[in-house]
């Protein structure tokens, strides 16, 4: 599968032109990179685990829209709409989530194994410059 949506510009990306990936078991993301950062438009359905998981890349979650229990450095903390964690490099992480949420994910360095599966569904991946 190649992505071709339409563009508004080089610069510019429309969500719903980007096509969603799974990761994890079930849950749902649509990419857009450059050089030094990758964003994850994530959705989890209801009942979602997201698996306790570690990466070198700094990740900062931001909540958009329902709730996720989230346990991050052996901390575990009730999160919803308008709440933000910072994950630190190679810190523990992952949560479940009842009500399903929406988030973004925002990841300094670009996670490699994100930027494959990229690659492997034709997403454009950086930023000319």
């Amino acid at each position: 599968m190649t992505y071709a949506a339409k563009t508004k510009s080089k610069y510019c990306y429309t969500l719903k032109d980007i096509p969603q990936l799974p990761i994890g078991a079930s849950s749902l993301t649509r990419f857009v990179a450059a050089d030094e950062v990758l964003l994850s438009f994530i959705e989890n359905p209801p009942g979602s685990v997201f698996p306790m998981h570690s990466h070198p890349a700094m990740q900062i979650l931001i909540i958009l829209e329902g709730t996720e229990d989230h346990t991050c450095g052996g901390e575990t903390f009730h999160m919803e709409a308008g709440d933000v964690c910072i994950h630190p490099s190679n810190v523990e992480h992952g949560g479940t989530t009842t009500t399903g949420f929406k988030g973004i994910d925002i990841f300094v360095p670009p996670r490699d194994d994100y930027i494959e599966l990229m690659k492997q569904h034709g997403l454009p991946v950086s930023q000319e410059k």
